[in-house]
């Protein structure tokens, strides 16, 4: 997919063109990192099942997996907070520049939040879903919004398949802006962006 976006005819939206792009390459770097801790700890998941009257607890091996299993779980923890962070500053980015370049197609006039611009390009409910529930993380993780009980998603449970789904459905309200302004994404551009940063297609993740 090129993110080179067309030119802003005199208009100064470049600095916003390249933060775009590079908050996109951000994102996908931290949705690595944490698939790559999310593969890891696969190794190491048996300790959660060993109780303390069990003959493996407190041995070395058990020790070592247990600590190895905190330090990855940990680590892609992290990315998948930053994931979701930089898609959802991405994808307002985007929004943003492409509102203002094309100021005579005004279906876009609200790009506060990723449901909202979903809303306005009439896309499925379960994308509109996605997006209220991403934003609700983010806005959990950059103002310390207390998590509110009726929510099903909560920071406490964001982890790589969490920000996965977050970061596609950025994706998915990405290529519909472009279809908006009559720009055609590229075909399985889905697939090409992922396989770009050694990612699987699709929310099955190999799981040993």
């Amino acid at each position: 997919m090129q993110f080179f976006k067309p030119s802003a005819n005199g208009m100064n939206l470049e600095i916003q063109d390249d933060h775009s792009r590079r908050m996109t390459d951000i994102a996908f770097r931290h949705l690595y990192g944490a698939y790559n801790n999310y593969l890891q700890k696969q190794d190491h998941l048996w300790v959660k099942e060993v109780s303390n009257d069990d003959s493996r607890f407190g041995k070395s091996e058990y020790m070592l997996s247990r600590n190895n299993l905190n330090i990855l779980e940990s680590e892609e923890y992290t990315q998948s907070i930053a994931a979701t962070l930089f898609s959802h500053i991405w994808l307002l980015s985007a929004a943003n520049y492409y509102r203002q370049h094309y100021k005579n197609n005004t279906t876009i006039k609200n790009t506060s939040s990723p449901q909202d611009i979903a809303v306005q390009l009439n896309l499925h409910k379960t994308v509109i879903s996605y997006a209220e529930e991403m934003h609700y993380i983010r806005n959990t993780i950059a103002h310390l919004v207390e998590s509110d009980k009726k929510k099903t998603s909560q920071i406490t449970d964001l982890d790589f398949k969490a920000a996965y789904k977050y970061t596609k459905v950025t994706w998915v309200i990405f290529c519909a802006i472009l279809r908006n302004y009559g720009l055609r994404p590229d075909l399985g551009s889905w697939g090409i962006q992922t396989s770009l940063y050694s990612l699987p297609r699709t929310i099955v993740c190999n799981e040993k």
